[in-house]
């Protein structure tokens, strides 16, 4: 059988003129698979953008599932030894959630209504049977938890490959190796930690594409289908959909028919003054080449190092406005600066990346745990509990993680 993969597809993200973009990807997604013919799809975590996705965003996501048009199928289930039977329309969808659908145990998955209203069928420590004219195929997934949680998640986990069938395990976590030393992200997860047996591991959360041989493991980065974090490694690869095929176990690469740019650049400066940096960005940004793309192209600035004495980054002034027509820009700013100057800056930076108010919410939770020394501590399931004001259920959660 030929299964179709992508992954992070981030429906209803609002960057910069872009709310239409993470839809269209997700249609042409399907239209490529139905021309390929493919007999199951999968999808490797963020289908969604936020974990309660706002009402205009489940509108156009039904609008995409429409696309998915054709019969009905059947498929089983599995987890924690009870078997489910699941009816999915057209070609049959199997997901797990990623980070950004992620709620507490409390808590539906926007994943979950998904599979309610026939759309997908989402997978949590458990696996989904494929079948095909006698062949069988068994899908594992593990969806999305936060970084600190997920080593221990898979080994708790341990997922055994079904003996005499192809196994494919679904997982959306960072891992050590993929991350750049100066990267901002975390991971707990290493490749040694991945299991033995199956025929190929795809992960999802890390935006760029990738396939790895380790001995006997076989694991793939499906990548991002819009660019949301922009970091440097997605600027060098190309965004599209996967094919694999389950006798010959080849995996195929489609790209998307237009692929949007993305120029990336860190600067680093030394005792610079506010006048020096911006003449440095406009020279940079005159280096680039704008023109002959039929999508605005993204530009990511990374500044960082020391400023002259007596000036603080919010000096740093850049007016990009004469460039708003030629591409969309994201500039971040990490000069040297005293603790409290920093606490503020960083609350600028969040507004101007447009942070949702409940991610920032619970960023803020996820420090104060840190500086309380809590360990394995589910900081986004007290959020959500506060949210409602269950304030008894969070008190005794706290004296449980305190003792």
């Amino acid at each position: 059988m030929i299964i179709g993969i992508f992954s992070d597809s981030h429906l209803g993200f609002l960057g910069e003129d872009r709310f239409e973009e993470s839809f269209e990807r997700f249609k042409e997604s399907i239209q490529m698979f139905k021309d390929n013919k493919v007999d199951f799809i999968l999808h490797a975590g963020d289908l969604f953008d936020e974990s309660t996705p706002s009402q205009e965003v489940w509108l156009k996501t039904f609008e995409c599932f429409s696309k998915n048009n054709g019969g009905f199928s059947c498929l089983n289930k599995t987890k924690n030894g009870s078997v489910l039977s699941v009816v999915v329309k057209g070609i049959p969808i199997i997901a797990i959630h990623g980070t950004h659908e992620h709620r507490g145990r409390d808590f539906a998955n926007a994943l979950d209504v998904l599979e309610e209203s026939g759309c997908l069928v989402h997978v949590h420590v458990g696996f989904v049977e494929l079948e095909k004219n006698g062949e069988k195929v068994f899908v594992h997934g593990l969806g999305g938890v936060p970084e600190k949680f997920a080593k221990n998640a898979l080994s708790t986990y341990s997922p055994k490959p079904i003996e005499g069938f192809v196994n494919l395990l679904l997982l959306h976590q960072s891992f050590v190796e993929f991350l750049p030393f100066d990267d901002d992200s975390i991971a707990s997860l290493s490749l040694t930690d991945l299991p033995d047996g199956f025929d190929l591991i795809i992960n999802g959360h890390l935006h760029w594409t990738s396939e790895q041989n380790l001995g006997s493991k076989r694991f793939l980065l499906t990548g991002s289908s819009i660019f949301t974090q922009m970091k440097s490694l997605e600027s060098k690869s190309e965004k599209g959909v996967f094919l694999f095929d389950s006798v010959s176990k080849e995996l195929k690469f489609l790209p998307f028919s237009v692929q949007r740019k993305l120029f990336y650049e860190k600067i680093k400066f030394s005792e610079a003054k506010p006048e020096d940096i911006k003449k440095e960005v406009f020279s940079k940004l005159n280096e680039f080449d704008f023109d002959g793309f039929k999508l605005k192209p993204l530009v990511r600035l990374r500044l960082s190092g020391t400023l002259a004495k007596g000036f603080t980054q919010g000096d740093v002034s850049i007016d990009l406005s004469n460039y708003s027509n030629k591409a969309i820009f994201s500039v971040s700013k990490d000069f040297s600066v005293d603790s409290f100057q920093k606490k503020i800056e960083s609350l600028k930076l969040a507004h101007g990346e447009k942070m949702s108010v409940s991610e920032f919410g619970v960023d803020i939770l996820e420090k104060n745990v840190i500086e309380a020394g809590l360990i394995d501590f589910d900081t986004r399931r007290v959020f959500e509990l506060l949210s409602i004001g269950e304030v008894d259920k969070v008190e005794s959660l706290l004296t449980i993680a305190s003792d």
